[in-house]
């Protein structure tokens, strides 16, 4: 019994932790080496059919990407679930016509988990790309062309809806 009780306390006290935030000040050394290795910027998160990295509250290291306007913060593994739910009825309702070959590959794309503060609106910027053309996607944003390959857009926590997608082109 004595056992059986441990281990339910010890699966509810994991399936909190999981869902904090990188800059929680309670994140322990333990669970910051889920991050990846010591360049890593962020945590590194799997869930059905992605693979993906949630940066930290951090400016990107290139701050040509985002308007300088812009506020980041840190998503929670619970916020990237519930944009990854609403991800391929979001892209299937898209006009775009090359939306079909992305979906058809989706779970293929890696991806960049970024919270952003836009407009007074809290959003997550995400970033999708199939190579990353040798670059460290564990610690620096990969923004390159190379056609659908490579795409982003944004998801709006208030709203739980997406906006912003682009597809990006060929150089």
């Amino acid at each position: 019994m004595k056992t059986r009780a441990l281990l339910l306390i010890s699966i509810a006290i994991a399936g909190c932790q999981s869902s904090r935030p990188l800059d929680d000040p309670r994140l322990q050394d333990d669970e910051r080496g889920r991050l990846g290795s010591e360049r890593s910027a962020g945590l590194i998160v799997k869930g059905p059919g992605f693979t993906g990295i949630i940066f930290s509250a951090k400016p990107p290291p290139d701050p040509r990407i985002y308007p300088s306007s812009t506020g980041f913060w840190t998503p929670s593994e619970s916020d990237v679930s519930t944009a990854e739910e609403r991800l391929v009825p979001f892209l299937k309702n898209s006009n775009n016509s090359r939306i079909p070959e992305i979906v058809k590959r989706l779970d293929k794309y890696k991806r960049q988990y970024r919270g952003v503060v836009l407009r007074g609106r809290k959003q997550i910027a995400i970033h999708f790309f199939c190579d990353s053309y040798e670059e460290d996607w564990k610690v620096e944003e990969v923004v390159a062309d190379g056609g659908s390959c490579f795409f982003n857009l944004h998801f709006s926590i208030e709203d739980k809806t997406f906006s912003d997608l682009e597809i990006n082109g060929f150089a």
